[in-house]
């Protein structure tokens, strides 16, 4: 990106600042003379395994709290390469796919979902492929899976640290595949070929995000939206962080490999950069959830979004950012968590 362009991004960041009258968090005052702060212990290391079972928790509002153990029969019965599991309609199983495009990447890839059929509560599952190739198909992902989650997140930390590395990782990881946008080739769009092939567009992007979201236990779901010229769609993802909502934008984070520009953001500002009114979002895909019960309000990162790069001090449990250029002369800044 030019340095005109990233100075015009840096300076609605300043007005939003000015404009919420919030400022960084106050750093903790130093400890009286004669006595001495406690040393920090270094968080423990961040054990991982992967978990075939993960679902975003706004799926059981849309399709019930029913679909859960449906879904997670489904997940063992592609990952473990069985053809049949539990279903009681082919309503049902549809939903089931539509969860699994972001919840489980792998079975969107390997089903041929023009032959899916229910008969008598069985599903029967269709792969594209023969069951030695499936098999290492699935292995690949999971591989590939602990691969970036493992590289991105090696300690135990705050969620909030966990989804800033993960929001990292994967804008470092992917680049914007311009062809994906292309008509001819809408059939190929998945988050399994972001995570598997390192590039992607918005709703491939968002989606494998959200999947490393969900394997490290915090709650994430898609949302999109229409350009108020509704020339542009976009998708990004929402993340419950300590019972609020955020927007998190990992494609957009991609143009600032190293930022927190787009991390943490409230509606407010998430209609600002893309022009995408709240009106026009859906959540998960679907016009079941309401905008009033998933708002994003909550300015607690807002310090983060002037972040070009930053670095964690664990042992201080402090953030150092590196600001954009047009904060000179603070060049630095810290978020105490």
């Amino acid at each position: 990106m030019s340095r005109k362009i990233r100075r015009i991004y840096a300076a609605l960041a300043v007005s939003a600042l000015f404009l919420s009258g919030c400022t960084a968090p106050e750093h903790t005052a130093d400890a009286p003379d004669g006595s001495e702060s406690p040393a920090a212990a270094e968080p423990a290391p961040f054990i991982y395994e992967f978990n075939p079972h993960v679902l975003s928790r706004e799926y059981t509002v849309i399709y019930g709290p029913e679909i859960e153990p449906l879904f997670y029969g489904f997940c063992d019965a592609v990952l473990e390469g069985r053809d049949t599991f539990p279903c009681p309609s082919l309503e049902v199983y549809h939903q089931i796919l539509t969860i699994a495009v972001v919840c489980l990447p792998v079975a969107d890839y390997c089903i041929d979902k023009d032959s899916i059929r229910v008969e008598n509560g069985t599903g029967f599952i269709p792969y594209t492929m023969d069951h030695n190739q499936q098999t290492e198909l699935v292995q690949q992902f999971r591989d590939r899976v602990y691969e970036v989650i493992t590289a991105a997140v090696p300690y135990q930390e705050e969620d909030f640290i966990i989804a800033a590395e993960l929001l990292t990782a994967v804008a470092n990881k992917d680049d914007i595949d311009e062809d994906g946008m292309l008509l001819e080739n809408s059939l190929m769009i998945r988050p399994y070929r972001a995570i598997m092939e390192n590039k992607g567009i918005c709703q491939e992007i968002a989606g494998e995000y959200i999947y490393y979201l969900l394997q490290t236990g915090i709650n994430a779901v898609t949302c999109s939206g229409l350009s108020r010229d509704r020339e542009t769609a976009h998708m990004w993802a929402l993340v419950e962080l300590d019972g609020e909502y955020y927007h998190m934008d990992p494609m957009f984070t991609i143009q600032y490999r190293n930022s927190l520009a787009f991390f943490g953001l409230t509606d407010e500002m998430r209609e600002q950069y893309g022009d995408f009114p709240p009106e026009s979002w859906s959540y998960a895909e679907s016009d079941v959830l309401n905008h009033k019960d998933y708002a994003a309000d909550s300015e607690r990162f807002l310090p983060l979004w002037r972040a070009e790069s930053y670095t964690i001090d664990r042992a201080e449990r402090l953030l150092h950012l590196s600001l954009f250029d047009v904060y000179a002369p603070a060049e630095t800044d810290e978020f105490r968590y």
